[in-house]
């Protein structure tokens, strides 16, 4: 029997929870009081179709057109970045330009555009705040050796691994997945596909095939 359509909302929103982990946190020498920080540990990375195909279930519009509508989205808040103007969406934050400032070699100083600084609104930060909160037991920590060992072992079942799905495969962050995969990449045992949020990595195979 399906479930409604709210019903099942309900238990979605129900079972939502910001995971996260207990970490120490470091201590200059000489200081003994032990101090703990949280870290959250997201199970995915949520991209454009993500976000399209969810709106497209909680309305009559089609993914197309809310692809369409989210894109020039985007493509409006870049083209008001461009002129110089701040964007304040009142549900979602604040958008500025952020400017960088450099030293050149002849002691002048070159202003560039750095990117996008973003500040959450308050709105925003009130709902979160009544979020559930739900504390992850410590993952295994796998050495370096181990981590490779259990991504040649994926490749066995996959032609492809993804930064997020390396992290999640050898319980790492995102940061010590990323920076392993760039090793791979400098001993040539990966070859990168795709671009800018659609990075994919492929066995190099002739290397494998040499060890």
């Amino acid at each position: 029997m399906l479930m409604p359509r709210q019903s099942h909302q309900q238990l979605i929103l129900k079972n939502m929870a910001i995971r996260f982990t207990e970490h120490k946190t470091p201590r200059p020498k000489g200081n003994e009081e032990k101090l703990i920080h949280a870290r959250t540990t997201a199970s995915q990375t949520r991209q454009m179709d993500d976000i399209c195909k969810v709106i497209c279930q909680r309305s009559s519009i089609s993914s197309a057109d809310v692809k369409a509508v989210l894109d020039s989205f985007v493509w409006y808040i870049e083209f008001s970045l461009r002129y110089g103007d701040h964007v304040e969406l009142e549900e979602l934050g604040y958008f500025s330009p952020a400017l960088r400032t450099r030293k050149q070699s002849d002691g002048k100083f070159m202003v560039t555009v750095d990117g996008v600084n973003f500040r959450c609104s308050e709105k925003l930060k009130q709902k979160l705040r009544t979020a559930k909160l739900e504390k992850e037991s410590q993952p295994q920590t796998y050495p370096l050796q181990k981590r490779e060992e259990r991504m040649r072992e994926y490749f066995k079942e996959h032609e492809t691994i993804t930064t997020p799905t390396y992290a999640k495969l050898n319980a790492c962050s995102h940061y010590r997945a990323k920076a392993d995969l760039e090793s791979y990449l400098e001993k040539k045992i990966l070859i990168r596909i795709g671009g800018s949020t659609h990075v994919s990595y492929l066995l190099n195979e002739n290397i494998f095939r040499q060890k």
